[in-house]
């Protein structure tokens, strides 16, 4: 049984890599795989690799020839595994998947996601990216309020650390602005007759959930419970602890009715999701614990993409230092899990240590 189990598990493999080889349902015949399992079941083969390698060179899988299989394409093969399959056009049979489909991430030699000149492709840049033009000032975007992230970049002795400055548009949009003020100050709170919950707070828990490289970052508080045990330095929550739910009721009404204060038509720009914070998470929202993982995103280039899913822009980044920051983490490596797939969490860790907030006529009148 166990020999049985094996090899259905190895058949499986190579219908896996006929189907990503672009060949569909058309090239497998149900009959014809059975008997040549059935055959590969009698052999006594150690070696599981051989073995796969025999099974993907089968006839009925139909695979390309080493000239087709050098013509499928490929953008991001990386390692030098890859790149040398890619050359012989035999990434299927030697069952390097990653020059095969094309995987942004993955390979045997691919850069530390810690090194800042580590690229989404797994290849080492020459020289560090620098940011984009700051947004260009303009009386129509009155900054009324600053807030600071205090990002810190990795972990242990190899972590770096930075400050990304966020203005916020006040006037034109007062109820998003006052809930990423909230998030980022005392805290959202929703349920205050919870028996035991907390505050959701971007400095207590806060980090970098999510990036489409070269495109947009996305920050929030991935799990209220994760925090919560944090600000009481304990491994994990109380069971009866109880998350902050989505807001509702006359704030969310009042922050529906706000429009964007103008298009994501450049790199820096504050976006919130158009149902606000908590809303953010797609189309099937999730577990109360995790409403806030997707709280804002930052513009990283002109992303018309953001406009179509009804995003609001509230505000922008204010500094050269903020853009390159921006720039960095922006082109930083993406857990993939699937082909062409767009982004994804970060591969280094950026947590949020503390989110500042300044009133703008505060620092005015103190100079």
């Amino acid at each position: 049984m166990h020999l049985v189990a094996t090899m259905t598990k190895s058949a499986a493999g190579w219908i896996l890599a006929a189907l990503l080889a672009g060949r569909g349902a058309a090239a497998f015949s149900p009959g014809r795989a059975a008997a040549r399992v059935s055959t590969e079941l009698r052999l006594n083969s150690d070696d599981r690799r051989a073995f796969l390698s025999r099974a993907l060179n089968l006839p009925f899988v139909l695979l390309p020839a080493a000239a087709n299989a050098a013509s499928v394409p490929v953008q991001r093969a990386v390692g030098s595994a890859e790149s040398k399959c890619r050359e012989q056009g035999n990434c299927l049979e030697t069952f390097e998947l990653d020059g095969a489909v094309g995987w942004n991430w993955g390979g045997t030699e691919r850069c530390d996601a810690s090194d800042p000149l580590c690229g989404p492709d797994g290849r080492l840049r020459e020289e560090a990216l620098s940011g984009k033009p700051v947004p260009a000032k303009d009386p129509a975007f009155v900054v009324t309020d600053v807030v600071e992230l205090a990002l810190t970049i990795g972990t242990g002795s190899n972590s770096d650390s930075g400050i990304m400055k966020l203005g916020l548009y006040g006037e034109k949009c007062p109820e998003l602005v006052a809930e990423l003020k909230d998030l980022c100050g005392t805290g959202l709170v929703t349920s205050k007759d919870l028996l035991l919950g907390a505050p959701v707070k971007l400095g207590v828990g806060g980090s970098l959930t999510y990036i489409r490289p070269e495109e947009r970052l996305e920050f929030g508080v991935g799990s209220q419970k994760v925090a919560y045990a944090k600000s009481i330095r304990k491994a994990k929550a109380p069971e009866e602890f109880v998350p902050q739910a989505r807001p509702g009721g006359e704030r969310l009404e009042a922050v529906r009715r706000e429009l964007s204060s103008r298009k994501h038509d450049v790199a820096g720009l504050v976006s919130m999701p158009k149902d606000g914070i908590g809303y953010g998470g797609g189309l099937v929202l999730g577990k109360d614990d995790e409403a806030y993982a997707s709280a804002f995103q930052i513009s990283a280039t002109s992303a018309p993409d953001m406009d179509k899913e009804g995003r609001k822009v509230i505000g922008q980044l204010i500094d050269g230092k903020s853009m390159d920051l921006l720039a960095r983490l922006a082109g930083s490596p993406t857990r993939k899990m699937l082909p062409g797939q767009n982004g994804g969490t970060p591969l280094i860790k950026v947590t949020v240590d503390d989110c500042a907030i300044y009133s703008v006529a505060d620092l005015v009148a103190k100079e």
